[in-house]
């Protein structure tokens, strides 16, 4: 997978909306949301967070979007924070008020999120790749945890999204480490939904989101609504009403119409 693959104007097709570091892409469905800073392997600084948040608000609110793919430009998903940040900031209000916006967003999106990953996938970029519903990765990527090699703790979600997709004490041992691993032992860990090979990542990465965007999207954001319920009471409220929302629908009314009517 080299620079043309993750260049290639698979993910410029219509509606594209330029911004300073972020570039929005809508076709067929699927909403990308890019990373655009390159020459920075897409380290994230206060101009990108921000961007993002907003773009995430615009993709949400596009019923014409279905699903939401995150992406990087370039060599990498996100080599992580951009280091350049002063010194002597205050990190806690850096993260309250740069990260947490973001944060939410893409935690609280109803619609699937899906991580495309290549490259290096590092400290609060991975942390935002773990957000996702879904990640889909290149086989090539390295995943790094390096907080503890700069003293500092994991954030922008990350132990929150580790814990949930991983066994807790193989999740801190690895952060505690700092080690860098690669996309195998990264799957092995759960934090895989597919893993694929560099050369057919782009092509798979667009298939999978463009065939999610042809189901049901009531359907689908109920799917992501009932496994995300907060406890099994919730869970079994919430399938009542997705389930009288779902068998409303025109997709639903036809396919049984289909199913009944076949000969």
């Amino acid at each position: 997978m080299g620079n043309s693959e993750m260049n290639s104007d698979s993910f410029i097709k219509r509606g594209t909306l330029n911004m300073e570091t972020i570039q929005i892409t809508r076709h067929n469905g699927v909403g990308w949301l890019k990373w655009n800073r390159p020459e920075k392997l897409n380290a994230l600084n206060e101009t990108l967070l921000k961007e993002a948040a907003e773009a995430m608000q615009d993709l949400v609110a596009d019923e014409d979007v279905r699903v939401i793919v995150l992406v990087g430009e370039g060599r990498a998903f996100s080599s992580g924070q951009d280091l350049t940040i002063e010194s002597d900031a205050d990190y806690g209000t850096y993260l309250e008020d740069v990260y947490h916006p973001l944060v939410r967003a893409l935690t609280s999106c109803p619609k699937p999120l899906i991580a495309g990953i290549h490259g290096v996938v590092a400290g609060a970029g991975l942390s935002l790749a773990l957000a996702a519903d879904v990640r889909i990765v290149a086989r090539s990527t390295k995943f790094s945890s390096a907080f503890i090699k700069i003293g500092l703790v994991a954030d922008a979600g990350g132990p929150y999204h580790l814990k949930r997709l991983m066994r807790p004490d193989l999740a801190i041992s690895w952060m505690w480490s700092g080690r860098t691993i690669d996309a195998e032992q990264a799957e092995r860990f759960g934090l895989v939904t597919e893993l694929v090979e560099d050369d057919v990542y782009t092509k798979a990465l667009t298939e999978y989101a463009e065939a999610l965007a042809k189901q049901s999207p009531v359907a689908v954001e109920g799917m992501k609504a009932l496994f995300r319920a907060e406890s099994f009471e919730a869970g079994l409220e919430e399938e009542i009403q997705w389930q009288r929302k779902c068998g409303q629908t025109d997709i639903h009314r036809q396919a049984m119409h289909a199913f009944l009517t076949k000969k």
